[in-house]
């Protein structure tokens, strides 16, 4: 009697959270963003956050605690609510998101469709594939297209987390916890990996995929088939090394690091312990040389494919002052009112929470004390895969390189995240058995994941919180660049902190933005240190040996003034570009004024 009334509450309130998120996503995309928003979270209906909190606390709870089809329900709740928060641009109708290289990507995009390039002419097609696809299947314009794109691979990011761990553990529980660490979004870091048109992001995203497949294959036993084409989880692998080396070759190179892992521990346990269970594991030998040959066979075609590694041995053994941005940044987050110590808090407590409990995880497998064949095999997997990870890790964190080190922060993520909530989920059932009533158990553990799905969902997109302004391209920012590239003289434009060429490249193309002649640099670079003392129309006017446009945005001014608090630019300065001679408003609408300077 009392399971059917415990039955019934937990059927009620999955109706309910069902009708909370629709509710909510309703109320978000009837409410479309009219101008630049420096924050999606502030821009958005207070009634989607109620809608989706509800719903995930729902999904959470019944998830934690409930048997059967009902945790399933559960976990579809939660993953639909995540995902919305995900597919906000595209919810809420942005023109697009993503001002800096995202705005690249759709340039790349737009040569393809125009046959001004070939998909094979870039390193990385396979977002920009995609997200022609989609446009051509749905009509969609390719700037939207690039949004649903990077929804489905988060879609993609939530599913094979907890697929994957139901192969690694086939427990409902590590299933479960995995699912809801999947809720987490740990790879999305907001300085290297994005929910924004960004392939290595994707890439990264696409990985639990690859790791899906990976377990598939190398946990069935019958050995005596061919290596790759012998079983359909073979054959998907090989596809989806393919895939990956597509989207994104650098997460492919970190995929061969931790196929090695594999291929490691495979050959020890065949060599020293052939009676092992790992040893009865379908060696990867096969799909490691494979994704090797293909990412060799694509990677050497691109000029831009040997660059990173010469310029990490560049940065590591002749430039001394790397480690000075690191520096730089603490000074500017303290004028700010912030610190490196409350940013890094912001950004990673809950990954470095579940890198503890995957460490833990990982040396319990490695000391063989992880319940389970596959689950121990698996630890001891990624334990060795994870070592010249954390060697790469360390040696672009050293060399401060364009901050590579958070892609591969990102990539590591993935693993820590099906291990984390698998580990999870084994410290809650080794708890149960020390405390009599097993309920307060789960939904601690629910609580705690709530706690830390706010705090990781609030870090999805740059805002405010993170001292960063919104990566948002209003409509009336682009008609205005598009305009100005339309009209403009002999003059080269030059710009806040961006010269604007990310605009040009999606607005033109990239090729054709690449050859413009009139592309300039931005004031906050090598024409003028711009600080709050001669960042004025009067200093304007005498900084540049040659006539200049200069683009000024409210995207610009709102992240200059209310996140950066005028720290380069301030108030002042933007008003006296209307107030001297040397200075001309030549364009004005919108949230867009173009000035030239004499």
């Amino acid at each position: 009697m009392a399971r059917t009334v415990t039955h019934r509450l937990e059927k009620s309130a999955l109706v309910l959270g069902f009708l909370a998120l629709t509710a909510g996503v309703l109320v978000a995309h009837e409410s479309p963003a009219r101008a630049y928003e420096l924050s999606i979270y502030r821009g958005t209906p207070a009634l989607f956050w109620v809608g989706i909190g509800f719903a995930l606390l729902t999904g959470v709870a019944v998830a934690v605690s409930a048997p059967d089809w009902y945790r399933s329900l559960a976990l579809a709740l939660g993953g639909m609510s995540v995902l919305s928060v995900a597919s906000l641009p595209v919810i809420r109708g942005y023109h697009f998101y993503g001002a800096g290289d995202s705005l690249t990507h759709l340039g790349w995009a737009r040569d393809i469709v125009l046959g001004t390039m070939e998909p094979y002419e870039l390193l990385y097609p396979g977002t920009h594939t995609v997200a022609v696809v989609i446009s051509e299947l749905t009509g969609l314009p390719l700037r939207r297209a690039l949004l649903v794109m990077v929804s489905a691979f988060v879609l993609v990011f939530l599913l094979f987390v907890p697929l994957s761990a139901r192969v690694i553990a086939d427990d409902d529980r590590a299933v479960t916890f995995a699912a809801l660490a999947g809720f987490l979004l740990l790879p999305i870091n907001a300085i290297s990996v994005f929910a924004m048109p960004h392939p290595t992001s994707q890439a990264i995203m696409f990985l639990p995929f690859v790791i899906f497949l990976l377990a598939k294959y190398v946990t069935a036993t019958d050995g005596s088939r061919l290596p790759l084409l012998g079983s359909s989880a073979g054959t998907l692998l090989a596809l989806a090394s393919i895939a990956i080396v597509f989207v994104h070759p650098q997460q492919a190179a970190n995929a061969i690091l931790l196929f090695g892992g594999v291929v490691v521990v495979q050959f020890v346990y065949r060599l020293f312990r052939n009676g092992h269970a790992i040893a009865r594991h379908r060696t990867l030998y096969g799909q490691t040389v494979f994704l090797a040959l293909a990412f060799l066979a694509w990677t050497p075609l691109h000029e831009r494919s040997g660059g990173t590694v010469t310029a990490l041995i560049t940065s590591l053994f002749e430039n001394p002052a790397a480690a000075t941005d690191t520096t730089n940044a603490a000074a500017s987050l303290s004028q700010l009112g912030g610190s490196i110590r409350l940013l890094f808090m912001k950004l990673f407590l809950v990954g470095v929470l579940f890198s503890l409990f995957a460490g833990i995880f990982m040396l319990g497998g490695l000391l063989d004390r992880v319940r389970g064949t596959d689950a121990s095999a698996f630890s001891k997997y990624v334990a060795v895969g994870m070592i010249p990870l954390t060697v790469l890790f360390g040696a672009f964190f050293a060399a401060s390189l364009g901050q590579f080190h958070f892609r591969i922060l990102g990539f590591m993520m993935v693993p820590v995240t099906i291990l984390g909530g698998i580990a999870l989920a084994r410290g809650v059932d080794a708890l149960e058995t020390r405390v009599p009533n097993d309920g307060p158990v789960a939904m601690f553990a629910g609580g705690l994941f709530a706690f830390l799905l706010v705090l990781s969902l609030l870090t999805v997109f740059h805002s405010p919180y993170m001292y960063q302004a919104s990566g948002h391209v209003s409509e009336s920012q682009m008609t205005g660049y598009e305009t100005a590239f339309d009209n403009r003289g002999d003059a080269v434009f030059t710009g806040l902190r961006s010269p604007g060429e990310r605009y040009s490249d999606g607005i033109l193309g990239y090729e054709e933005s690449r050859e413009a002649s009139w592309r300039g640099q931005a004031i906050y670079g090598s024409d003028l240190n711009a600080t709050g003392e001669n960042f004025t129309a009067r200093r304007l006017a005498t900084a540049f040996e040659e006539p200049r446009y200069l683009p000024v945005t409210d995207s610009a001014k709102q992240r200059e003034i209310d996140v950066f608090g005028g720290l380069r630019f301030p108030r002042e300065g933007f008003r006296t570009l209307d107030s001297h001679s040397g200075v001309s408003r030549v364009q004005s609408g919108g949230g867009f004024d173009l000035y030239y300077i004499e």
